[in-house]
């Protein structure tokens, strides 16, 4: 059974570094742009300012803070597909670690007529892993998930390892209504302490 989950792996891998260039943001977007693309999904992705809460989160005072952390965010890859209408992108930053590592978060957004964003998703959410690693593995979920195919055969859950996508899991789910990470409801954080 490894030999063929690093079989698939490999054949995956090998198929995403050919789309690889596509996916770059800088073939598609200038500076400007991306700068402007990090400020746009900042309020989503990023950490909520002190006193932000999600409701309050859009208002004007958290700007700063919002644009600070745009700032750090690093658009890896980037994606308009014109065959379903999403915008897929990828973003990563640096995550508390002994070592320099990051967490990349992949989804995809459409807009409407006026430009306006219409819906947002993210898909997955990577562990905590060092540069080279992180943008090895990237390659496989971020073409896999451009291509729509399903994600799961990389969750913890399934692959039983930590070097791959920690959210969604059975227990966390990203709410597109909402657009924030969830924790599912269990008998178990139900019960009194």
């Amino acid at each position: 059974m490894r030999k063929l989950v690093f079989g698939i792996l490999t054949f995956l891998f090998f198929h995403a570094c050919a789309n690889e260039d596509r996916y770059k943001p800088e073939t598609q977007l200038s500076k400007e742009e991306q700068s402007e693309f990090k400020r746009e999904i900042v309020r989503f992705v990023g950490h909520l300012p002190k006193y932000a809460e999600h409701a309050t989160k859009f208002e004007q005072r958290f700007d700063s803070a919002y644009n600070a952390q745009a700032e750090l965010i690093q658009l890896d890859k980037y994606f308009a597909n014109d065959k379903d209408g999403y915008t897929y992108f990828e973003v990563s930053r640096i995550a508390p670690s002994f070592k320099k590592k990051y967490v990349a978060t992949g989804g995809r957004l459409k807009r409407n007529s006026a430009g306006e964003l219409e819906e947002y998703e993210e898909i997955y959410r990577t562990w905590k892993m060092e540069p080279a690693q992180l943008a090895e593995k990237t390659k496989v979920f971020f073409s896999e998930m451009v291509a729509g195919h399903d994600l799961s055969p990389y969750y913890t859950e399934n692959i039983g390892d930590t070097e791959h996508i920690e959210f969604p899991d059975k227990n966390t789910y990203y709410d597109k209504e909402v657009r924030k990470w969830q924790v599912r409801m269990t008998e178990y954080s139900m019960s009194p302490n």
